[in-house]
């Protein structure tokens, strides 16, 4: 029965626009010689009819509250606008007759809490816009965020199964501070809380299930990257070039000591030591003596070498016995790179040479099998 009825009301009200419009193309009537004074109740008048409307088909039917409230809030508007009204106060009836809606569909059906986000948002942004022309722009667009990520937060904190609500919330939290942030911090610091702001959910997530050991490689990942600008600040040139390997050679050292079936992950650790040992070794020698620079392409093959000789001598615990090779043959090219100094060059070429000769020699010489020419 109110379908019918709604049915016919809105049938009449469409003729009765329907007709509005063609008396103005006709001359009858002129809507461009209509004051602003008579617009202000021609809108409160459409809004009356579309909150009719809105009772006479039933309270369920919340979606008709947008064209009466923003018609209503137009209407009021217009009005302040005429009596001389001016600054923010002039946004907020529009924003508030967008929210109201929202919380009214909330109201009408619990299930659908989806709605309160926009509902929140729009409220903030009505109340924002008192404070426009008094507040600074950066803390304006603080508060925005902060309201956009509140909800999702209660979300999260009414059905800690929605857990994918922290994602939206954390990230518009984050904007927030660094927007608020901007103009009294400095960049790199700025940079920084970015950065550890990624790399936390990923940890929340181990730390919240232990067996998802994968979430630590984006987390320590993205953390590191956010520790560099920390570090630009500190320190600079050759300096910082050891720390950033230093830095990076520290979680896979973690994860070597924490879980020793990751043993793979010394190989890692132990070539980024080896570099920052030897960038820092090689602040402290002269560049224009060519004989310590074999000494230090010889210091960097010893670290290398020597963790693979750790990793030979752990072969009892890890599955390592080939580790010998690389060990011996990189602790070999460490002495020869010290004592060649300049010529290391060479020694390499000879060793690159001597390898293709033998790969050469070995197709020509092996034996081939019975069969075969």
């Amino acid at each position: 029965m109110k379908g019918k009825i709604s049915n016919i009301f809105w049938g009449i009200v469409l003729l009765l626009a329907g007709g509005a419009l063609l008396a103005d193309r006709l001359g009858w009537i002129d809507f461009s010689r209509i004051t602003t004074n008579a617009w202000v109740y021609v809108l409160a008048g459409g809004s009356l009819l579309f909150l009719l409307g809105y009772f006479v088909g039933g309270l369920r039917n919340w979606g008709l509250l947008f064209p009466a409230l923003i018609l209503a809030a137009v209407s009021l508007t217009v009005w302040m606008g005429d009596r001389g009204f001016t600054g923010g106060a002039m946004g907020m009836p529009v924003l508030l007759a967008v929210a109201i809606p929202f919380y009214v569909g909330f109201a009408a059906n619990r299930k659908t809490w989806a709605l309160l986000i926009p509902a929140w948002v729009m409220t903030v942004l009505a109340f924002v816009t008192l404070t426009a022309e008094a507040v600074q722009g950066t803390l304006i667009g603080a508060v925005i965020l902060y309201a956009i990520a509140l909800p999702f937060l209660a979300v999260f904190l009414l059905n800690r199964s929605r857990w994918w609500a922290l994602i939206p919330f954390w990230v518009m939290f984050i904007l927030g501070t660094i927007t608020l942030l901007a103009d009294h911090v400095d960049g790199n610091l700025i940079g920084a809380l970015f950065l550890y702001a990624a790399a936390l959910p990923f940890l929340v997530v181990y730390l919240t299930d232990r067996t998802r050991r994968w979430a630590l490689i984006p987390a320590v990942a993205v953390a590191l990257v956010g520790t560099i600008p920390l570090l630009s600040a500190v320190v600079a040139g050759d300096v910082m070039g050891a720390a950033v390997m230093l830095l990076f050679s520290a979680p896979f050292f973690f994860v070597y000591f924490r879980w020793k079936e990751h043993w793979w992950a010394l190989i890692p650790a132990g070539v980024l030591a080896s570099i920052a040992i030897v960038v820092v070794l090689g602040m402290l020698v002269p560049e224009n003596r060519p004989v310590f620079q074999g000494i230090l392409t010889g210091v960097l093959l010893l670290g290398i070498g020597l963790t693979f000789g750790w990793l030979w001598l752990r072969r009892a615990i890890h599955p390592t016995a080939w580790a010998r090779y690389p060990a011996i043959g990189l602790l070999a090219a460490a002495v020869l790179a010290c004592f060649l100094g300049s010529n290391t060059n060479i020694f390499w070429a000879m060793i690159l040479m001597v390898g293709g000769i033998a790969l050469v020699a070995y197709n020509f010489l092996r034996k081939k099998p019975d069969g075969h020419a």
